[in-house]
């Protein structure tokens, strides 16, 4: 019998062999190829749709980035509820093969991927009508500024990356790590492109797409960490008069609610949207975003820092601490963005006004002695618990705050400190914080702004960033988990993120390139 099959299978084999294999080339009608999808604006708008989707993906905005960067900005601390590679970011003992930041990786390369695939279809694209051909100049102004978006997290997290520049998967499945310059060079080629073509607003329906103003903001961000100071302080100037209308939120606790989509004073953002139970997966975020997730787009932040949730973080000490300082006579002084921030007792300067809508109301809770709690992002004066991560309140990526406190820092570090004062004074106004008179030397000024960006900024992802660019981050967070952890776990390593062994395995040229297992 055994020998029959064999038999069998040598003829069959002869005979396919023999056929044209022109027969066994037949292409489904009904169903699109690379060359048969992008031939109209529709079908590009869903290639850039797809694009931005990425934003939602593992390792960034529906899940993890928040994570990864407020921990390693020491802005939170882990509670007892945090486990798995999401803990081992507060003692930086994590390693290649981390899955948060290995899905970071994954998802900055396939946004750089889809960018690169939109600007080489687009490149061939000759659309007849008018409308037609200022979306095509739109579309590739949002794929720059997404790729260029991509490259600003790879080089200022990894350092050397694979630079890819064109749809062509064989051409970029080995390359090996670029230079900075180079990987810079693009970033800011893609801002500067895109803050050309981009329109400076969109309607209702399509917020969340970037703006003009957008690749402005990233562009001067570029040029400040890379020290490029005048440079830099020329394109965040620009967001500050017209065509530009930015103003700061007259609340600030609105710019972190559901209310907060498309302000005055947003710059760029990711929208959020709860569905309801009935539509996609609630839990999308854990690796459903175009699988079994459906239409859902949230966030899980709310429920995952909520103290009557699943409160897996809470505010650090250093963060806290951040919150009193000395005024310009040498008093006390605690802000008033500590009650915007945190939930706490009175002598933290935290929200003591908590979960109105708990069983019981306000509810008496032991801050000191079980740690200090999110308000920022949360929406407990609303709902007694969520239920579910079903928060629509939109991630900020950039503000303008932020910009205005970039602008600040850019003549600082030109030593036109008193072009910085009106500034800062303008972001502490809106809180009704002191104004200051002066900001004294630039070092003082240096120490004010700084100060002025972790208490402004905090959970919002951007500590890490500015220590880092800063070079201050081992003494800093070293001295701050001495305190916190007894231990000093910041090593000089740790100033970069390690290359992901997923890359290392498939890539022989990266690996090859990688010193001590790390970067």
């Amino acid at each position: 019998m055994k020998k029959r099959i064999t038999i069998l299978s040598i003829v069959l084999l002869t005979i396919a062999s023999s056929c044209n294999d022109d027969i066994l080339d037949i292409q489904n009608q009904n169903q699109y190829t690379e060359d048969s999808y992008f031939a109209s604006a529709p079908q590009f708008n869903e290639a850039i749709v797809a694009t931005y989707s990425c934003l939602l993906h593992k390792g960034l905005y529906s899940r993890d980035y928040y994570f990864l960067f407020d921990l390693l900005g020491n802005d939170a601390s882990n509670n007892t509820f945090l486990l798995g590679d999401l803990a081992q970011l507060q003692d930086y003992s994590y390693g290649p093969s981390s899955g948060p930041f290995t899905d970071l990786w994954r998802s900055l390369n396939q946004m750089v991927l889809r960018s690169n695939l939109v600007l080489k279809k687009t490149a061939v694209w000759e659309p007849t009508l008018p409308e037609d051909q200022e979306l095509k100049k739109q579309y590739v102004a949002e794929a720059k500024y997404l790729r260029g978006y991509a490259y600003f997290q790879l080089v200022t997290l990894w350092g050397r990356v694979p630079l890819t520049l064109e749809d062509d998967a064989d051409a970029s499945a080995n390359k090996g790590r670029a230079e900075l310059a180079d990987i810079w060079a693009v970033v800011e080629a893609d801002f500067t492109a895109a803050s050309t073509d981009l329109p400076l607003t969109y309607d209702a329906s399509q917020l969340g797409r970037a703006t003009r103003g957008a690749a402005v903001a990233f562009l001067g961000k570029a040029l400040l960490f890379q020290k490029k100071f005048a440079q830099a302080e020329d394109e965040f100037t620009k967001l500050t008069a017209s065509p530009y209308s930015y103003s700061l939120n007259s609340s600030f606790d609105a710019q972190f609610s559901s209310a907060n989509g498309g302000t005055v004073e947003t710059v760029f953002e990711i929208p959020h949207k709860w569905n309801g139970w009935g539509v996609g997966n609630q839990y999308y975020m854990f690796g459903g975003q175009e699988a079994w997730g459906g239409q859902a787009t949230h966030s899980g932040r709310a429920q995952e820092y909520g103290f009557n949730d699943w409160n897996n973080v809470l505010m650090s000490k250093a963060a806290l601490a951040a919150f009193t300082y000395q005024d310009e006579g040498g008093v006390a002084y605690t802000d008033p963005r500590a009650a915007k921030t945190f939930y706490g007792d009175a002598i933290s300067g935290g929200d003591t006004d908590f979960c109105n809508n708990c069983v019981g109301g306000a509810l008496p809770y032991p801050f000191a002695a079980e740690g200090y709690t999110w308000k920022k992002y949360e929406y407990y004066e609303d709902v007694t618990s969520y239920g579910g991560p079903a928060s629509d309140i939109n991630s900020q990526v950039i503000r303008y705050a932020d910009v205005l406190l970039m602008l600040a820092e850019s003549r600082i570090e030109q030593n036109i400190v008193a072009g910085a004062l009106p500034l800062i004074n303008q972001v502490r106004n809106r809180v009704g914080a002191f104004q200051y008179t002066a900001l004294g030397s630039q070092d003082n000024a240096r120490t004010i702004l700084r100060r002025e960006r972790q208490i402004e900024l905090c959970g919002e992802q951007v500590r890490w960033f500015d220590l880092i660019r800063w070079g201050t981050a081992k003494q800093i967070i070293n001295a701050e988990k001495t305190i916190q952890l007894n231990s000093q776990p910041f090593q000089d390593k740790h100033v970069l993120l390690p290359i992901p062994q997923l890359e290392k395995d498939s890539n022989p040229p990266v690996a090859s390139d990688v010193d001590n297992d790390w970067n």
